[in-house]
């Protein structure tokens, strides 16, 4: 398992920095709510989980998520977007943390198959949960937001935003594995306990040689 050294944490400095820029370039999915945004800075969080596992996922949506607040503010003057962000990116990169570590057997699509099914689920719980407990009572009640209904709202807009968000997201998770991932295990940065995996197909491909 790879520490972190201060080399380590000059890769995710830069990654969380390439966050912030990705986050720039957002666009809206939802005709119905425009102001719901997409953008690619997840997929900067997906590597730093990969060459450096949870703790490395952790840090750099932390990173992200804080300068931009720090950059941006909030709209009720907390960071309750920036705290969102992370929550969703922690939340959708777990299946591929489990499927990493714990899933060293079986064929990838399988593996694929796992993690993409496990990020639209967990995203889309995860923000219908914030936004009906948490985001949503604060806007009504320091913005004035005019929302009746809480509960129509979340099922509405919030719910089908986040599945279109993580279909979109799991195809782009699929093709960071396929064209990242053999960058980083030719250069052996592949995260300590995500290796199993990797050595056993090595192996087999040397045993078959003539």
């Amino acid at each position: 398992m790879k520490k972190l050294d201060i080399r380590s944490l000059v890769f995710l400095a830069i990654l969380a920095a390439w966050g912030i820029v990705l986050r720039q370039f957002d666009f809206p999915i939802l005709p119905a709510a425009p102001f719901l945004k997409v953008d690619l800075s997840d997929l900067t969080a997906l590597i730093a989980l990969i060459v450096h596992g949870p703790v490395g996922l952790v840090i750099v949506a932390l990173i992200r998520d804080s300068l931009n607040y720090v950059l941006k503010g909030g709209e009720v003057g907390i960071p309750i977007g920036a705290i969102m962000s992370f929550v969703a990116t922690v939340a959708m990169f777990l299946p591929a943390h489990i499927a990493l570590k714990y899933m060293k057997q079986g064929h990838k699509w399988f593996k694929y198959a796992f993690m993409s099914i496990g990020l639209i689920l967990l995203l889309t719980v995860s923000m219908a949960l914030i936004n009906y407990y948490v985001a949503l009572p604060l806007y009504i009640k320091v913005l004035n937001f005019p929302i009746d209904n809480i509960l129509a709202y979340v099922m509405t807009l919030i719910v089908p935003f986040n599945l279109i968000k993580g279909l979109i997201l799991a195809g782009l998770q699929i093709i960071t594995f396929r064209t990242v991932m053999p960058f980083i295990q030719k250069r052996d940065l592949l995260f300590g306990d995500y290796q199993g995996h990797i050595q056993k197909r090595s192996a087999k491909k040397l045993a078959v040689q003539p």
